[in-house]
């Protein structure tokens, strides 16, 4: 009933300290009975042989101490080794809670001293049970051993009034007794039981925390995936598209012998090969991809490129705005993904890129053209997905539609950031 050790890594090894504190208990109960039942056997007890010799007497009053001393290693041990294991109790167990309370009448009967045995006896008798319900029998069983053996024991005296005398005290001690010992084994049953709630609880959050590193561990996965493939599609994807353009530009100028322009063609080739091997490179070492002069100059220089590499006329009117380098970030890549969408499909010759500071601070930057609008060029692809998820994760929105007057607009808002989300940011301007 009472979980005294459960069984830890290292076998029997975690139940010996357990082991050796019950049989220090049961040795010392052993040694102050028979220390009290050598002084009784002296003053003439058991009563009921008195007159006897002194040697017959030592031999009734210590013969149920040395009955319990030879089944304690064979039952007592094994059966509390069991019990700290939470294991089932086998038939020996409950053998030696039945020697326990035989002996211990028997005891009670020779030297109704020998009462105090109930000291150990209840805590065996509790710690053998696994129901409540059968520690409360086996209390029972042990009360009531105690107060027959003690009214028989008293009343053999003989004496007038004995039997009365008797009754009542065995009769207040075995109910006392009974009494304690249930209050007692309730409580430690209810902090054991407390303990045992607590032992799974503690458990529950072990194993839930680690779901929960897995499952944060699996979504960072999941995000960092997410976050190459967008890094991926507007840098790298749309270099390599570029070069497709240009080496198809270069065929066709080979095929109508014209080796100036193939030649141009070839040397762009070369020049946004390059570009894309830089790209790469900042991809994998996460270095600053604004590079020098800061996002106005990287637009500047994807705006010349753009137009080097199609000949769409691209103009530019940007406005410095302080802004920390992630959200830097987020508008550049609007910026390769408007030009980028203005190229693959608005079919337009002239495109707009404009930054500039809300009143409310904050920036905006927009991309327009005079293409065919965003209806005819069919609907968005992952670009424009994976550039809203990117433009919402710093609290901006996108807008994407039909021009003023014809074509299509991107537009990218980003609030200013509060001073405490600087410093959670790690205090970027």
């Amino acid at each position: 009933m009472i979980d005294t050790a459960k069984q830890e890594p290292g076998g029997d090894a975690a139940l010996r300290r357990p082991l050796l504190w019950w049989d220090l208990a049961a040795g010392l109960m052993l040694a102050a009975l028979c220390i009290l039942g050598v002084l009784m056997a002296l003053d003439d007890a058991p009563i009921w042989a008195a007159g006897a010799p002194l040697g017959s007497r030592l031999v009734l009053v210590l013969l149920p101490l040395a009955a319990f001393a030879l089944v304690w290693m064979p039952l007592g041990r094994p059966s509390l080794r069991r019990a700290m294991r939470d294991e089932a109790i086998l038939p020996r167990g409950r053998v030696l809670l039945g020697i326990l309370v035989v002996l211990l009448a028997y005891a009670v009967f020779t030297v109704p001293m020998f009462a105090l045995a109930q000291a150990l006896a209840y805590p065996i008798a509790w710690t053998l049970s696994h129901r409540y319900r059968e520690a409360l029998l086996w209390s029972a069983a042990i009360s009531a051993a105690t107060g027959v053996g003690m009214f028989l024991g008293i009343a053999s005296e003989g004496t007038e009034g004995a039997v009365g005398s008797a009754l009542a005290s065995a009769l207040i001690s075995a109910l006392l007794s009974f009494v304690f010992a249930v209050a007692m084994g309730t409580w430690i049953t209810r902090i054991s039981m407390q303990g045992e709630r607590h032992r799974e609880l503690a458990e529950q959050l072990e194993h839930s925390r680690a779901e929960v590193v897995a499952l944060s561990e699996e979504a960072g996965a999941a995000a960092e995936r997410e976050r190459l493939s967008r890094d991926l599609h507007d840098t790298l994807t749309q270099t390599l598209t570029g070069l497709v353009m240009l080496s198809e530009q270069a065929e066709r100028a080979l095929e109508a012998d014209d080796r100036d322009r193939a030649r141009d063609r070839l040397s762009r080739v070369g020049s946004a090969a390059r570009e894309a091997v830089a790209e790469a490179r900042a991809l994998v070492a996460t270095t600053q991809p604004l590079g020098d002069g800061g996002l106005a100059a990287s637009i500047e220089r994807i705006a010349a490129r753009m137009g080097a590499d199609t000949g769409l006329r691209v103009e530019c009117s940007l406005t410095p705005v302080p802004l920390d380098r992630e959200r830097e970030v987020v508008l550049l890549r609007a910026a390769q993904e408007g030009l980028a969408n203005t190229r693959k499909h608005a079919r337009a010759r002239e495109a707009r890129v404009s930054l500039e500071a809300l009143p409310e601070g904050g920036a905006r930057l927009a991309v327009e053209d005079d293409g065919i609008g965003p209806v005819a060029a069919g609907p968005a692809g992952f670009g424009l997905s994976g550039l809203a998820e990117r433009v919402r994760a710093v609290g901006g929105e996108v807008d994407f539609g039909p021009g003023a007057v014809r074509g299509s607009r991107l537009e990218v808002r980003l609030p200013a950031r509060t001073p405490a989300a600087r410093d959670d940011r790690g205090g970027a301007p």
